[in-house]
Protein backbone atom coordinates (compact mmCIF):
# COMPACT_ATOMS: atom_id res chain seq x y z
CA UNK A 1 0.00 0.00 0.00
CA UNK A 2 1.33 3.28 -0.66
CA UNK A 3 2.17 5.63 1.79
CA UNK A 4 0.81 9.04 1.42
CA UNK A 5 3.19 12.18 1.89
CA UNK A 6 1.96 15.57 2.17
CA UNK A 7 2.37 17.19 -1.67
CA UNK A 8 0.49 20.07 -2.02
CA UNK A 9 -0.41 23.16 -0.04
CA UNK A 10 -3.81 22.96 1.43
CA UNK A 11 -5.05 26.50 2.51
CA UNK A 12 -7.74 25.55 4.45
CA UNK A 13 -6.44 23.18 6.58
CA UNK A 14 -5.61 25.75 9.44
CA UNK A 15 -1.81 25.27 8.82
CA UNK A 16 0.88 27.87 8.55
CA UNK A 17 3.38 27.36 5.73
CA UNK A 18 6.63 28.85 7.39
CA UNK A 19 9.42 30.24 3.99
CA UNK A 20 12.49 29.23 4.02
CA UNK A 21 14.79 30.79 6.81
CA UNK A 22 17.26 32.33 4.83
CA UNK A 23 18.54 35.99 3.91
CA UNK A 24 19.46 35.70 0.40
CA UNK A 25 16.76 36.98 -2.06
CA UNK A 26 15.32 34.50 -4.19
CA UNK A 27 15.93 34.73 -7.73
CA UNK A 28 13.25 34.54 -10.09
CA UNK A 29 13.85 32.70 -13.58
CA UNK A 30 12.30 33.03 -16.75
CA UNK A 31 9.82 30.64 -16.20
CA UNK A 32 8.75 31.69 -12.83
CA UNK A 33 8.18 34.93 -14.42
CA UNK A 34 6.09 33.27 -16.89
CA UNK A 35 3.97 31.71 -14.92
CA UNK A 36 3.06 34.60 -12.80
CA UNK A 37 2.67 36.54 -15.67
CA UNK A 38 0.16 33.52 -16.53
CA UNK A 39 -1.40 33.62 -13.28
CA UNK A 40 -2.35 37.22 -13.54
CA UNK A 41 -3.73 36.85 -16.84
CA UNK A 42 -5.80 34.27 -15.97
CA UNK A 43 -7.04 36.03 -12.73
CA UNK A 44 -8.30 38.99 -14.70
CA UNK A 45 -10.01 36.69 -17.11
CA UNK A 46 -11.75 34.51 -13.87
CA UNK A 47 -12.96 37.51 -12.42
CA UNK A 48 -13.63 39.97 -15.04
CA UNK A 49 -17.19 40.66 -15.63
CA UNK A 50 -18.19 40.76 -18.62
CA UNK A 51 -15.34 38.41 -20.10
CA UNK A 52 -12.52 41.17 -20.74
CA UNK A 53 -11.13 41.63 -24.45
CA UNK A 54 -7.21 41.80 -24.96
CA UNK A 55 -6.98 45.18 -24.56
CA UNK A 56 -8.05 45.05 -21.14
CA UNK A 57 -6.05 42.37 -20.26
CA UNK A 58 -3.50 44.03 -20.86
CA UNK A 59 -4.72 47.53 -19.10
CA UNK A 60 -4.70 45.11 -16.10
CA UNK A 61 -2.01 43.77 -15.92
CA UNK A 62 0.04 46.27 -17.16
CA UNK A 63 1.78 43.34 -19.75
CA UNK A 64 2.75 43.98 -23.27
CA UNK A 65 0.31 43.12 -25.76
CA UNK A 66 2.56 40.82 -27.89
CA UNK A 67 3.28 39.02 -24.14
CA UNK A 68 -0.54 38.79 -22.92
CA UNK A 69 -0.96 37.30 -26.77
CA UNK A 70 1.71 34.40 -25.96
CA UNK A 71 -0.05 33.37 -22.73
CA UNK A 72 -3.50 33.35 -24.04
CA UNK A 73 -2.55 31.45 -26.56
CA UNK A 74 -0.83 29.23 -23.85
CA UNK A 75 -3.72 29.44 -21.69
CA UNK A 76 -6.08 28.58 -24.33
CA UNK A 77 -3.84 25.35 -25.03
CA UNK A 78 -4.51 23.80 -21.85
CA UNK A 79 -7.86 24.49 -22.05
CA UNK A 80 -7.83 26.65 -19.25
CA UNK A 81 -9.56 29.46 -21.01
CA UNK A 82 -11.63 29.72 -24.48
CA UNK A 83 -13.01 32.40 -26.67
CA UNK A 84 -15.69 34.20 -27.45
CA UNK A 85 -16.86 36.49 -29.88
CA UNK A 86 -18.00 40.83 -28.20
CA UNK A 87 -21.18 41.32 -29.03
CA UNK A 88 -21.46 44.45 -31.55
CA UNK A 89 -22.94 47.43 -30.48
CA UNK A 90 -26.69 47.95 -29.91
CA UNK A 91 -26.41 44.57 -31.97
CA UNK A 92 -25.34 46.17 -35.27
CA UNK A 93 -22.76 44.40 -37.71
CA UNK A 94 -19.14 46.28 -37.18
CA UNK A 95 -17.27 46.12 -40.28
CA UNK A 96 -13.68 43.30 -39.97
CA UNK A 97 -12.76 40.74 -37.67
CA UNK A 98 -14.78 40.70 -34.14
CA UNK A 99 -12.97 41.38 -30.80
CA UNK A 100 -12.18 38.43 -29.02
CA UNK A 101 -13.44 37.81 -25.43
CA UNK A 102 -11.80 35.44 -23.40
CA UNK A 103 -13.63 33.35 -20.10
CA UNK A 104 -12.19 30.70 -18.04
CA UNK A 105 -13.14 26.91 -18.60
CA UNK A 106 -14.32 25.79 -15.17
CA UNK A 107 -14.10 22.32 -16.43
CA UNK A 108 -10.81 22.13 -17.54
CA UNK A 109 -10.34 20.13 -14.86
CA UNK A 110 -12.18 18.84 -11.87
CA UNK A 111 -11.89 18.40 -7.92
CA UNK A 112 -13.57 14.81 -5.76
CA UNK A 113 -15.45 15.24 -2.43
CA UNK A 114 -16.39 12.24 -0.66
CA UNK A 115 -18.08 12.26 2.77
CA UNK A 116 -17.96 8.78 4.24
CA UNK A 117 -20.30 7.73 7.41
CA UNK A 118 -20.92 5.05 9.44
CA UNK A 119 -23.72 3.89 7.12
CA UNK A 120 -23.31 5.86 3.54
CA UNK A 121 -20.51 6.76 1.19
CA UNK A 122 -21.09 9.84 -1.05
CA UNK A 123 -18.40 11.05 -3.71
CA UNK A 124 -18.55 14.35 -5.74
CA UNK A 125 -17.34 15.50 -8.97
CA UNK A 126 -16.80 18.74 -9.33
CA UNK A 127 -15.71 21.71 -11.57
CA UNK A 128 -13.39 24.03 -11.13
CA UNK A 129 -16.33 26.65 -10.06
CA UNK A 130 -17.00 24.10 -7.65
CA UNK A 131 -20.41 22.86 -9.11
CA UNK A 132 -21.29 19.30 -9.14
CA UNK A 133 -20.94 17.16 -12.12
CA UNK A 134 -21.86 13.91 -10.77
CA UNK A 135 -22.56 12.59 -7.49
CA UNK A 136 -22.99 9.13 -5.83
CA UNK A 137 -24.35 7.69 -2.64
CA UNK A 138 -23.84 4.17 -1.85
CA UNK A 139 -25.43 2.62 1.55
CA UNK A 140 -23.14 0.41 3.79
CA UNK A 141 -23.45 -1.32 6.73
CA UNK A 142 -22.42 0.07 9.88
CA UNK A 143 -20.18 -2.43 10.99
CA UNK A 144 -18.55 -2.99 7.27
CA UNK A 145 -14.85 -3.25 8.17
CA UNK A 146 -11.87 -0.88 6.80
CA UNK A 147 -10.54 -2.08 3.73
CA UNK A 148 -14.44 -2.70 2.27
CA UNK A 149 -15.56 0.44 3.26
CA UNK A 150 -12.14 1.73 1.32
CA UNK A 151 -13.17 0.13 -1.28
CA UNK A 152 -16.74 1.75 -1.75
CA UNK A 153 -14.89 5.22 -1.68
CA UNK A 154 -12.77 4.37 -4.64
CA UNK A 155 -16.37 2.75 -6.83
CA UNK A 156 -18.38 5.80 -5.94
CA UNK A 157 -15.69 7.97 -6.90
CA UNK A 158 -15.33 6.04 -10.33
CA UNK A 159 -19.14 6.01 -10.99
CA UNK A 160 -19.46 9.70 -10.67
CA UNK A 161 -15.99 9.85 -13.14
CA UNK A 162 -17.45 7.55 -15.47
CA UNK A 163 -20.88 8.96 -15.18
CA UNK A 164 -19.36 12.55 -16.62
CA UNK A 165 -17.40 10.85 -18.96
CA UNK A 166 -14.20 12.17 -17.52
CA UNK A 167 -10.53 10.64 -17.43
CA UNK A 168 -8.81 10.20 -14.08
CA UNK A 169 -6.22 12.12 -15.17
CA UNK A 170 -8.44 15.34 -15.17
CA UNK A 171 -8.86 15.21 -11.14
CA UNK A 172 -7.07 17.28 -9.54
CA UNK A 173 -7.55 16.93 -6.16
CA UNK A 174 -9.67 15.54 -3.80
CA UNK A 175 -10.53 15.59 0.05
CA UNK A 176 -12.38 13.03 2.24
CA UNK A 177 -14.41 14.15 5.06
CA UNK A 178 -14.49 11.38 7.93
CA UNK A 179 -15.94 10.84 11.68
CA UNK A 180 -13.14 10.98 14.06
CA UNK A 181 -9.55 12.47 14.36
CA UNK A 182 -7.30 13.19 11.75
CA UNK A 183 -3.87 13.68 11.76
CA UNK A 184 -2.09 17.61 11.63
CA UNK A 185 -0.74 16.98 7.78
CA UNK A 186 -4.30 15.77 6.67
CA UNK A 187 -2.93 12.16 5.62
CA UNK A 188 -4.05 9.69 8.31
CA UNK A 189 -7.32 8.95 10.41
CA UNK A 190 -5.66 8.24 13.77
CA UNK A 191 -9.35 7.60 15.48
CA UNK A 192 -12.77 6.49 14.18
CA UNK A 193 -14.38 4.86 17.07
CA UNK A 194 -17.41 3.82 15.05
CA UNK A 195 -16.23 3.11 11.92
CA UNK A 196 -14.89 -0.79 12.57
CA UNK A 197 -11.01 -0.68 11.38
CA UNK A 198 -10.98 2.36 9.26
CA UNK A 199 -7.53 3.38 10.86
CA UNK A 200 -5.94 0.82 9.32
CA UNK A 201 -6.48 1.82 6.01
CA UNK A 202 -4.40 4.18 4.52
CA UNK A 203 -7.21 6.02 2.76
CA UNK A 204 -5.29 9.08 1.18
CA UNK A 205 -2.78 6.56 -0.42
CA UNK A 206 -5.85 4.25 -1.69
CA UNK A 207 -7.02 7.53 -3.57
CA UNK A 208 -4.08 8.86 -4.81
CA UNK A 209 -3.21 5.24 -6.33
CA UNK A 210 -6.64 5.60 -7.75
CA UNK A 211 -6.66 9.53 -9.00
CA UNK A 212 -3.02 10.36 -9.48
CA UNK A 213 -3.71 13.54 -7.67
CA UNK A 214 -3.14 15.34 -4.19
CA UNK A 215 -5.36 13.81 -1.57
CA UNK A 216 -6.23 15.31 1.81
CA UNK A 217 -8.78 13.57 4.56
CA UNK A 218 -10.10 16.05 7.28
CA UNK A 219 -12.63 15.67 9.98
CA UNK A 220 -16.06 15.79 8.69
CA UNK A 221 -17.15 18.51 11.11
CA UNK A 222 -14.03 20.55 9.93
CA UNK A 223 -15.44 20.42 6.57
CA UNK A 224 -19.40 21.13 7.14
CA UNK A 225 -17.88 24.02 8.34
CA UNK A 226 -16.09 25.07 5.40
CA UNK A 227 -18.79 24.30 3.39
CA UNK A 228 -21.34 26.20 5.33
CA UNK A 229 -18.76 29.46 5.42
CA UNK A 230 -18.60 29.03 1.97
CA UNK A 231 -21.88 28.37 0.39
CA UNK A 232 -24.19 28.35 3.87
CA UNK A 233 -25.58 30.74 6.29
CA UNK A 234 -21.60 31.62 6.88
CA UNK A 235 -21.70 33.29 3.03
CA UNK A 236 -24.29 35.73 3.96
CA UNK A 237 -23.68 39.51 5.16
CA UNK A 238 -23.35 39.73 8.75
CA UNK A 239 -26.05 40.18 10.96
CA UNK A 240 -28.64 39.16 8.50
CA UNK A 241 -30.77 36.09 7.46
CA UNK A 242 -31.00 36.39 3.96
CA UNK A 243 -28.31 33.58 2.24
CA UNK A 244 -28.84 35.88 -1.18
CA UNK A 245 -27.12 38.96 0.59
CA UNK A 246 -23.73 40.12 -0.15
CA UNK A 247 -21.32 40.20 2.19
CA UNK A 248 -17.80 38.39 3.35
CA UNK A 249 -18.19 35.03 4.73
CA UNK A 250 -18.02 35.29 8.51
CA UNK A 251 -14.90 34.94 10.11
CA UNK A 252 -15.82 33.61 13.40
CA UNK A 253 -18.32 30.26 13.44
CA UNK A 254 -18.82 27.28 14.82
CA UNK A 255 -20.33 24.88 13.15
CA UNK A 256 -22.32 21.63 15.49
CA UNK A 257 -22.42 18.33 13.92
CA UNK A 258 -25.25 16.57 15.04
CA UNK A 259 -25.44 13.15 14.43
CA UNK A 260 -24.25 9.09 15.77
CA UNK A 261 -21.49 11.05 17.22
CA UNK A 262 -21.53 15.17 18.54
CA UNK A 263 -18.72 17.38 16.99
CA UNK A 264 -17.83 20.79 16.00
CA UNK A 265 -15.92 22.62 13.31
CA UNK A 266 -14.47 26.03 14.47
CA UNK A 267 -14.01 29.09 11.98
CA UNK A 268 -11.59 31.59 13.40
CA UNK A 269 -10.26 34.61 11.85
CA UNK A 270 -11.93 33.40 9.04
CA UNK A 271 -9.73 29.67 8.94
CA UNK A 272 -10.58 26.50 10.24
CA UNK A 273 -9.00 25.77 13.69
CA UNK A 274 -7.27 22.39 14.03
CA UNK A 275 -5.08 22.63 17.10
CA UNK A 276 -2.11 21.32 17.78
CA UNK A 277 -2.79 17.70 16.90
CA UNK A 278 -5.66 18.24 14.90
CA UNK A 279 -8.44 17.86 17.54
CA UNK A 280 -9.70 21.09 18.12
CA UNK A 281 -13.55 21.44 17.98
CA UNK A 282 -14.13 17.56 18.91
CA UNK A 283 -17.00 18.76 21.77
CA UNK A 284 -18.00 14.97 21.07
CA UNK A 285 -15.73 14.51 24.46
CA UNK A 286 -17.06 16.90 26.45
CA UNK A 287 -19.51 15.49 29.30
CA UNK A 288 -22.50 17.05 29.12
CA UNK A 289 -25.05 17.45 32.30
CA UNK A 290 -28.26 16.02 33.04
CA UNK A 291 -27.79 12.69 31.81
CA UNK A 292 -26.39 9.30 30.87
CA UNK A 293 -22.86 7.78 33.03
CA UNK A 294 -20.96 9.71 34.32
CA UNK A 295 -18.11 8.06 32.73
CA UNK A 296 -19.95 8.42 29.02
CA UNK A 297 -19.04 12.21 27.05
CA UNK A 298 -21.12 13.30 24.49
CA UNK A 299 -24.75 13.51 23.98
CA UNK A 300 -26.62 10.49 22.59
CA UNK A 301 -28.28 11.39 19.32
CA UNK A 302 -31.71 12.16 19.37
CA UNK A 303 -34.51 8.88 18.48
CA UNK A 304 -35.95 9.67 15.00
CA UNK A 305 -39.16 8.87 16.28
CA UNK A 306 -38.77 11.81 18.89
CA UNK A 307 -37.69 14.07 15.97
CA UNK A 308 -40.46 12.97 13.96
CA UNK A 309 -42.86 12.98 17.05
CA UNK A 310 -41.73 16.60 17.91
CA UNK A 311 -42.34 18.05 14.35
CA UNK A 312 -46.00 16.98 14.56
CA UNK A 313 -46.47 19.41 17.74
CA UNK A 314 -46.16 16.38 20.59
CA UNK A 315 -45.86 17.94 23.94
CA UNK A 316 -44.06 15.35 25.31
CA UNK A 317 -41.79 15.13 21.65
CA UNK A 318 -41.38 18.81 22.23
CA UNK A 319 -40.31 19.23 25.81
CA UNK A 320 -37.82 16.36 25.30
CA UNK A 321 -36.27 18.07 21.95
CA UNK A 322 -35.78 21.36 24.22
CA UNK A 323 -34.27 19.33 26.96
CA UNK A 324 -32.11 18.29 24.43
CA UNK A 325 -30.84 21.81 22.94
CA UNK A 326 -30.50 23.18 26.71
CA UNK A 327 -28.29 20.26 27.57
CA UNK A 328 -26.36 20.86 24.00
CA UNK A 329 -26.27 24.72 24.66
CA UNK A 330 -24.52 24.07 28.68
CA UNK A 331 -21.54 22.16 27.26
CA UNK A 332 -21.41 24.42 24.17
CA UNK A 333 -20.91 27.44 26.23
CA UNK A 334 -17.49 27.13 27.46
CA UNK A 335 -16.55 26.73 23.84
CA UNK A 336 -18.53 29.97 23.08
CA UNK A 337 -16.97 32.03 25.99
CA UNK A 338 -13.14 31.12 24.66
CA UNK A 339 -13.60 31.46 21.22
CA UNK A 340 -16.69 34.13 20.92
CA UNK A 341 -18.23 33.15 17.92
CA UNK A 342 -20.25 35.56 15.52
CA UNK A 343 -22.32 32.69 14.59
CA UNK A 344 -23.85 29.23 15.36
CA UNK A 345 -24.86 27.10 13.44
CA UNK A 346 -26.82 23.38 13.80
CA UNK A 347 -26.31 20.38 11.25
CA UNK A 348 -29.41 19.21 9.83
CA UNK A 349 -28.28 16.14 8.87
CA UNK A 350 -30.49 14.17 11.72
CA UNK A 351 -33.60 16.07 10.22
CA UNK A 352 -33.30 15.02 6.56
CA UNK A 353 -36.53 15.75 5.30
CA UNK A 354 -38.73 19.27 5.03
CA UNK A 355 -40.99 18.10 7.61
CA UNK A 356 -38.97 17.56 10.33
CA UNK A 357 -38.13 21.35 9.68
CA UNK A 358 -40.24 22.61 13.22
CA UNK A 359 -38.07 20.05 15.36
CA UNK A 360 -35.11 21.32 14.43
CA UNK A 361 -36.32 24.91 14.99
CA UNK A 362 -37.49 23.79 17.78
CA UNK A 363 -33.94 22.13 19.23
CA UNK A 364 -32.88 25.46 17.54
CA UNK A 365 -34.65 28.12 19.60
CA UNK A 366 -34.19 26.04 22.95
CA UNK A 367 -30.08 25.31 22.79
CA UNK A 368 -30.24 29.60 21.38
CA UNK A 369 -31.95 30.50 24.57
CA UNK A 370 -30.43 28.72 27.05
CA UNK A 371 -26.45 29.79 25.68
CA UNK A 372 -27.65 33.16 25.68
CA UNK A 373 -27.68 33.66 29.23
CA UNK A 374 -24.54 31.68 29.48
CA UNK A 375 -22.50 33.79 27.87
CA UNK A 376 -21.41 37.59 27.65
CA UNK A 377 -22.31 38.35 24.04
CA UNK A 378 -24.54 35.97 22.43
CA UNK A 379 -23.48 34.89 18.96
CA UNK A 380 -26.52 34.44 16.27
CA UNK A 381 -27.83 30.78 15.50
CA UNK A 382 -28.90 29.46 12.64
CA UNK A 383 -29.81 26.13 11.43
CA UNK A 384 -27.63 24.66 8.14
CA UNK A 385 -28.66 26.17 4.96
CA UNK A 386 -26.45 23.15 3.36
CA UNK A 387 -28.56 20.18 5.54
CA UNK A 388 -27.02 16.94 4.71
CA UNK A 389 -24.54 18.22 2.04
CA UNK A 390 -22.35 20.15 4.34
CA UNK A 391 -19.35 18.29 4.31
CA UNK A 392 -19.64 16.94 0.67
CA UNK A 393 -19.87 20.64 0.27
CA UNK A 394 -16.76 21.62 2.33
CA UNK A 395 -14.98 18.54 1.06
CA UNK A 396 -14.99 20.11 -2.35
CA UNK A 397 -13.65 23.43 -1.24
CA UNK A 398 -10.98 21.80 0.61
CA UNK A 399 -9.95 20.06 -2.54
CA UNK A 400 -10.28 23.34 -4.75
CA UNK A 401 -8.30 24.78 -2.41
CA UNK A 402 -5.38 22.99 -3.40
CA UNK A 403 -6.27 23.74 -6.94
CA UNK A 404 -6.19 27.48 -6.54
CA UNK A 405 -2.90 27.46 -5.12
CA UNK A 406 -2.26 26.59 -8.76
CA UNK A 407 -4.20 28.59 -10.54
CA UNK A 408 -2.80 31.43 -8.86
CA UNK A 409 1.06 30.77 -9.10
CA UNK A 410 1.43 28.16 -12.47
CA UNK A 411 -1.47 27.65 -14.02
CA UNK A 412 -0.10 26.77 -16.98
CA UNK A 413 1.59 23.71 -15.25
CA UNK A 414 -2.04 22.17 -15.24
CA UNK A 415 -3.69 20.56 -18.17
CA UNK A 416 -0.10 20.00 -20.01
CA UNK A 417 0.77 17.25 -21.81
CA UNK A 418 3.03 15.77 -19.21
CA UNK A 419 0.83 16.78 -16.29
CA UNK A 420 -1.15 13.31 -16.75
CA UNK A 421 1.57 11.40 -17.35
CA UNK A 422 3.56 12.47 -14.26
CA UNK A 423 1.55 12.13 -11.65
CA UNK A 424 0.65 8.28 -12.32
Amino acid sequence: MTTSEPDALWPLSGATEPGPPTAVPSVVGVADLRATNAAAVLAVVRSADPHPRLSELVGETSLSRPTVEAIVEELVARGLIDVTSAPSARGQRSPGRPARRFRFQPQAGFVVGVDVRPRSVTACLADLDGEPVAVERREVRADVPGPARARVVTSAIQATLDRADVHVSRVWAAALGTPGLVDRNNTRVRQADNLHTWTEVDIAGVLRDLLGCPVAVENDANLAALGEQWRGVGATAEGTSDRTAPGPATGEMVFVLLGERLGSGVITGGRLLRGHHGAAGEIGFIRFSGGGPAERPGLDPLPAGTIRDAAAADPDAVATVEAYGRRLAEGLAPVLLALDPALVVLGTGVFPDPGLLPAAKTLLTAAQHHADGLVVDPPRWHLSALGDDAVLTGAVRFALSSVEVVLRTRPTSLNSPGFASGRR
